[in-house]
């Protein structure tokens, strides 16, 4: 059963009977569902509450943040406590077909919310999907660091490798990074991942062999 369907199963979200709109049932709304990047939002959404154990209580979709004079909207915010006061994970969300400039654009995007808002450290994961950024944030110290993940519910320090060969057989303690295991990925996504690296080395068609010297 793939993460869609658990997470229709669990009653955290829902379609209507052509598959367009997704209601997420805990806040009450209702998105296009047509919509690449609400796909990605959607996964993303669910991965939080069934990988990495947050409550939906802890979590807020598409939420203003004010910057100067100007109010935007962040994807995703996990919280650490129930009153969602305290910003603990920013989640930025782009299409699969993203393109490289995009989701850099994205990743700054994201650090600009979480200076704007509330609390000094913060963890930033953004995702295409097929791509996935994650860093630790220090406000005070204008610092931003690279993670292997963002850290489950209740873990307080990461490790530094997210993925171990047969993870669901080793013995998990409370309060420690749950380890994820190896997966096939499909003909389809390893196209579209390695379509994405050609396009980012190649940034976007703008260079061409002819360009390039080598050096001997």
């Amino acid at each position: 059963m793939d993460i869609i369907e658990k997470g229709i199963q669990k009653g955290l979200i829902s379609f209507d009977e052509e598959r367009k709109r997704v209601t997420y049932i805990h806040q009450g709304k209702t998105r296009n569902y047509t919509n690449l990047e609400e796909q990605v939002q959607t996964e993303a959404f669910l991965k939080l509450v069934l990988s990495y154990n947050y409550t939906v209580e802890r979590i807020k979709q598409y939420v203003s943040v004010k910057m100067g004079s100007q109010t935007k909207e962040a994807d995703i915010i996990v919280y650490n406590y129930d009153d969602c006061k305290q910003p603990h994970i920013l989640v930025e969300c782009k299409k699969q077909e993203v393109s490289e400039q995009e989701f850099l654009q994205a990743i700054e995007q994201a650090y600009s919310y979480a200076y704007a808002l509330p609390n000094d450290v913060k963890y930033v994961w953004v995702t295409s999907e097929l791509k996935n950024e994650y860093f630790e944030v220090d406000k005070k110290y204008n610092t931003r660091a690279t993670q292997p993940d963002i850290p489950q519910f209740g873990v307080k320090k990461l490790t530094t490798y997210k993925y171990v060969y047969e993870a669901d057989l080793l013995e998990q303690k409370k309060g420690k990074q749950k380890f994820f295991d190896l997966t096939v990925i499909d003909q389809e996504q390893l196209t579209k991942s390695f379509k994405q690296a050609h396009d980012a080395l190649w940034a976007g068609g703008q260079l061409n062999v002819k360009q390039i010297i080598i050096f001997t």
